[in-house]
């Protein structure tokens, strides 16, 4: 009983602090109601990932089918492909768009299609708060408060909230792996019942996922492995050995072959071939007869191509061929390995220092000695595969961004991480006071960032600009002069309330539950 009251209460303080920090604005923005400030810091559409992706919504609400209109196109340009028949499409992963439409159809009814679509990334990260509870407790074997403060570290200490309350890929990521590695667990138990429920949702997630954004299919390689294992298991016999397989997993490969099965067929008639992925498309950019159309700083799959142009009257596409592979380079990932970790332009550990502590966690499971030490291994593999991945990405700054981007993937296995630490090992008095004052600057840090832009240059072009910051200082002036993303402060408070003081309310309440569980971290109340 104490667990679901638990549960409900991460849900409907889920709903509370994403709800005050939902970015947008009342209405469903047309193509012609973009030229009106809305892709301008602090406003829905600051970037080319939220505005391509919800360009790609209100197409498809619009206009029924999956392409995009020219006058779609020329918005969500420069991250538009066109595709050997002709049409344009976005160079992000469709499903995002798909599985936002729903929502925004529903929204649009009550004239808040736009916030109603930034919602479906403030649910899925309450799902993952949930799973972050459960997987602490039920498998980490982490106390109650122990697991609920590394539910309060991922979503409330952490850059991850600046990317829940906005249009992006990220908050599915995280959900899909999370949601998987407990299948995955609760598979590998004796439960014979529901073992082929449990493979054929793992198999779901990890299609999905892929579907979402193109890179999970190397992300979540730990998880597959670790059901592959959980399928097969060897026994000695004798001078022989014996094979034995849960069959389950082997028949719940259908779900994975069909959705994969949709992917193919979409990919085939909007880009192609089969196997032509969105960022592969050949590159579109919106011309005038008289100039070129404004463009804010992109993060597209697309940016690290170098290609020569042809250009017709109003269109300039990119002559060259695009691979996979070619997103990645060995080179790359020293630089990259520190500007995710700890540069002052993205560093995890600069923007939330209270990942640190995950380091000491690792390093006691890694100590330890238990039979089930393959519930640590997987999340750890699912770390080192996920910096190590965009270590060699061309653009580990994940674009004009708030803090480490890429590593959201990461940060709920690292938040787990800390509460193992806050648990285990010597000086855990001292220990939780740090990890006190660590969590309050982080999550001060990324309340900042969720409440004002997420549009932050790197060094190398904020040095050009006026402002001449590139980390989460850049967001402060943003606070100073009330300009917030948030719909509710905009629509409801702003009237009222100075934007500091809403900082200052929500932050509150944050610090508050903080400081209790941090009290209550000594209570060894486990789940049984």
């Amino acid at each position: 009983m104490r667990d679901k009251l638990i549960i409900i209460f991460i849900i409907l303080f889920g709903i509370v602090m994403y709800g005050l920090t939902l970015r947008g604005a009342p209405g469903n923005p047309t193509a012609d109601q973009f030229r009106n400030n809305l892709d301008q810091a602090t406003n829905a559409f600051e970037l080319s990932p939220e505005r391509g992706r919800y360009v790609q919504v209100a197409n498809m609400a619009e206009r029924g089918i999956y392409d995009l209109s020219r006058t779609w196109a020329d918005i969500a340009s420069p991250d538009v492909g066109v595709s050997p028949y002709g049409k344009f499409n976005s160079y992000f992963a469709p499903g995002v768009s798909y599985a936002t439409l729903p929502f925004y159809l529903f929204g649009a009814h009550f004239g808040l299609g736009q916030v109603a679509a930034f919602s479906v990334e403030s649910l899925v990260s309450i799902i993952t708060l949930v799973f972050i509870y459960l997987i602490g407790l039920r498998i980490f074997g982490l106390s109650r408060w122990a697991a609920l403060f590394s539910v309060l570290v991922y979503g409330f200490g952490s850059t991850s909230w600046s990317y829940a309350v906005t249009l992006y890929q990220n908050a599915f990521t995280a959900c899909f792996m999370v949601t998987a590695f407990y299948a995955s667990w609760r598979f590998a138990q004796d439960d014979t019942r529901h073992r082929f429920l449990y493979a054929a949702y793992v198999w779901l997630a990890y299609a999905l996922a892929i579907f979402v954004d193109y890179p999970n299919a190397v992300l979540m390689l730990p998880i597959m492995a670790y059901l592959a294992v959980s399928t097969f298991s060897l026994k000695k016999i004798g001078e022989g050995v014996a094979v034995s397989i849960r069959w389950s997993a082997i028949a719940a490969f259908v779900v994975f072959a069909a959705i994969t099965g949709l992917q193919f067929w979409h990919n085939a008639t909007y880009y192609g071939k089969w196997s032509t992925l969105a960022g592969q498309l050949q590159g579109y950019k919106a011309v005038t007869a008289t100039s070129t159309l404004a463009i804010t700083p992109r993060t597209s799959v697309a940016t690290t191509a170098a290609a020569a142009t042809t250009t017709t009257p109003g269109i300039t596409v990119s002559s060259a061929d695009k691979t996979v592979s070619g997103f990645f380079e060995e080179e790359s990932m020293p630089n990259g390995f520190f500007v995710l970790l700890f540069g002052d332009e993205r560093g995890l550990f600069f923007f939330s220092p209270i990942f640190l502590f995950s380091l000491l966690g690792i390093m006691y499971v890694l100590r330890k000695k238990e039979e089930n030490r393959v519930v640590y291994i997987v999340p750890i593999a699912l770390i080192a595969v996920n910096i190590f991945l965009y270590s060699a990405w061309g653009d580990p700054w994940g674009g004009w961004a708030y803090g480490p981007r890429y590593l959201i993937a990461s940060m709920p296995w690292l938040a787990l991480f800390v509460g193992v630490a806050l648990t285990h090992g010597r000086f855990l008095a001292s220990r939780k006071i740090l990890a006190l004052i660590l969590f309050l600057f982080s999550s001060a840090v990324a309340l900042l960032g969720a409440l004002t832009s997420n549009a932050v240059p790197p060094k190398s072009e904020a040095l050009l600009l006026p402002i001449k910051t590139y980390n989460f200082l850049h967001s402060i002036p943003f606070l100073q002069d009330g300009r917030s993303g948030s719909f509710i402060y905009k629509t409801y408070v702003s009237g009222h309330f100075s934007l500091m003081g809403y900082f200052i309310a929500i932050y509150a309440m944050i610090a508050i539950i903080a400081l209790v569980l941090v009290l209550l971290l000594s209570q060894n109340d486990r789940h049984e």
